[in-house]
């Protein structure tokens, strides 16, 4: 029989089938080149895509770069032109990482993480950019850095008032860019990726929580600044030639007026300004066993007590007792933190002449003074003169706030810058600084072990003390051993009376020789086992009592011209958690080294 008819299209389609099989025999390779010719044009256009997003971002951070110069010079509209440029380029990056490259790139293994690393920072800059980068441009371009000082010193509020209103704005768009971050596994990245995006990283770990802290702390700072009103501080000096819990004696003062934000030097008192006869504050029994008969009524004693807050209020009780006005805050710093300061504001000239620097503020107003001037008006003048040179210098605001920011951080974490204010979202926040100098009510944050200085010869000797503070554990018997070891390299010649122990010559010991009462105050809870030497050198400087739930001790030793003592304290621990080990000790002219020994770490939750 005959085949049956065929249409055209079906042998057209055999025929297309038979030769497409021919070529396919012929030239098998076709087909996988074509596939790699357009995986080949993709990885291309890719390559190029990347490339173009990292000129971009590159770009746009080297245009944030210039902004710091525009900020201090106050040009707003070179301010204005970096914010464009850098949304543009942003916004382009942005455009190019979230399309359907980019998107199925990230799902290639091992290649797919980093470029979805790098996708996830492209969308994260383009969120800071979009949501932070015009409220920023806006706060920068209120904030006049070269105009912000006023006449006579301080700071003109008004700016820093509408600045604080793009603050919100800011802190959201880093808390929406974070999220983009938080699924980014950067130790399984490759090197060079890491490297690329790791800036950004940084940028939200540091800058982020600064920022968060600038929105909480603003209002407050304003308050403070006199935003509401007029606000009197003192500003007390501790000399830590002559030792005391916090730093030194207290031996001058200035009375600070602020008005909002403008500075003025009301008045500065010494220690013979005020009565010493009189107490001005009276704390619980047990805590002034503690100290000598004197600490809360002479003025150069308030600082006997490692607890700030304490000091804080007899000098404030002390102003109402003589004046009748009421203080707004206390703020303590020594010697060295002016130093600090020196190294931001520049030298300064004294009334006769003398350039003070960093270098040699600390030596000139701790011991060249007792040299150079005799007599305690003339060192009082001194000492005064010198307060208001710096107050002059800091109040005129030229010099670089962030460079100043740095070294008061500096000086709050040494323990030599203490603040306390009656106000209690101020002092909270002097707290949450850490600047209030506060001891410990519990173990749940922090166990503080201290182990503190008070000069008990009344003399000028420590600027030639050293000091070194060891902490060791034994777990077993859950005990803590502090040791404070004290160095005395006072000059057999060339001292003042002034400078040297007047109460040496009750225990008949030479005057160059160290007499101090070593106070230590144990954890909360924690009890006192053991102290070396037991008694002290001299039975009257042995006390004992509570301060903030601690149980204290206090013995007096004697350390001989260039002679080394070590006191030490062992404590038995309370039961159950207790926080990080906290050791605090005397700021002095010199830096501690505290050393904690890795045996203590089981004792302790970690930070």
């Amino acid at each position: 029989m005959p085949r049956p008819a065929t249409s055209g299209r079906y042998r057209v389609d055999r025929i297309g089938s038979h030769e497409a099989r021919v070529r396919r025999r012929r030239w098998p390779w076709i087909t996988p080149l074509v596939i790699v010719g357009g995986i080949g044009i993709i990885a291309g256009v890719f390559g190029v895509q990347a490339i173009t997003v990292q000129h971009d971002l590159l770009t746009a951070k080297s245009e944030l770069s210039s902004l710091g110069h525009y900020v201090k010079s106050g040009d707003s509209a070179k301010i204005d032109a970096v914010g464009d440029n850098v949304l543009k380029l942003t916004r382009d990056a942005n455009s190019t990482v979230r399309g359907p490259l980019w998107q199925m790139a990230s799902g290639i293994p091992l290649v797919g993480q980093n470029v979805d690393a790098v996708r996830r920072a492209t969308e994260a800059t383009s969120i800071l950019a979009e949501g932070a980068l015009p409220a920023g441009v806006k706060l920068l371009s209120s904030l006049r850095i070269d105009k912000m000082s006023v006449s006579g010193g301080g700071v003109d509020l008004e700016p820093i008032e509408k600045a604080a209103t793009s603050l919100p704005e800011i802190n959201a768009a880093f808390a929406s860019a974070k999220t983009k971050l938080d699924g980014v596994d950067r130790a399984s990245l490759l090197p060079f990726v890491d490297s690329a995006i790791g800036s950004l990283f940084d940028v939200m770990d540091q800058a982020g929580p600064v920022l968060k802290d600038v929105q909480h702390y603003l209002p407050t700072l304003l308050k403070v600044a006199g935003a509401d009103g007029p606000r009197t501080y003192m500003l007390i000096f501790q000399n830590n030639a002559e030792s005391r819990a916090t730093g030194g004696l207290p031996a001058a003062t200035a009375i600070v007026n602020v008005d909002n934000g403008h500075l003025k030097l009301q008045e500065q008192t010494s220690t013979f300004t005020f009565p010493r006869d009189r107490q001005v504050i009276f704390p619980p029994e047990q805590t002034q066993s503690i100290y000598e008969a004197d600490t809360f009524k002479g003025f150069g004693n308030f600082s006997r007590t490692p607890n700030f807050p304490t000091t804080g209020e007899a000098f404030a009780a002390l102003w109402h007792n003589t004046t009748g006005g009421e203080l707004d805050g206390v703020i303590s710093l020594d010697p060295v933190v002016l130093s600090h300061m020196l190294e931001v504001t520049g030298p300064i000239k004294t009334a006769d002449g003398r350039k003070l620097t960093s270098d040699n503020v600390v030596e000139a107003l701790l011991y060249d003074a007792y040299i150079r001037y005799k007599g305690n008006t003339n060192q009082d003048a001194f000492f005064s003169d010198v307060a208001a040179r710096v107050f002059l210098k800091l109040s005129s605001g030229d010099w670089d706030i962030t460079k100043m920011l740095d070294q008061l951080g500096a000086s709050v974490s040494e323990h030599r810058l203490y603040a306390w204010f009656p106000r209690e979202a101020e002092q909270n926040m002097a707290v949450e600084m850490k600047m209030d100098g506060t001891m410990t009510v519990d173990n749940k944050k922090a166990t503080e072990v201290g182990i503190y200085i008070n000069d008990a010869a009344y003399s000028k000797l420590e600027f030639f003390m050293k000091t070194s503070m060891n902490v060791t554990c034994d777990v077993a018997k859950r005990t803590v051993t502090t040791s404070l070891t004290i160095a005395n390299s006072v000059p057999m010649t060339g001292l003042t009376s002034y400078q040297l122990g007047i109460r040496n010559k009750r225990y008949q010991i030479p005057r160059e020789d160290f007499v101090q009462d070593i106070m230590f105050s144990a954890p909360p809870g924690a009890e006192i086992t053991k102290m070396d030497p037991e008694q002290g050198d001299a039975w009257d400087g042995r006390r004992s009592g509570v301060e903030n739930g601690h149980e204290a001790q206090v013995v007096r030793i004697f350390v001989p011209h260039e002679q080394t003592r070590t006191v030490s304290f062992t404590v038995k621990l309370p039961k159950g958690q207790l926080g990080p080990l906290l050791a605090r000790t005397t700021p002095t002219v010199t830096t501690t080294p505290v050393s904690i020994a890795p045996t203590c770490a089981p004792l302790f939750t970690a930070p």
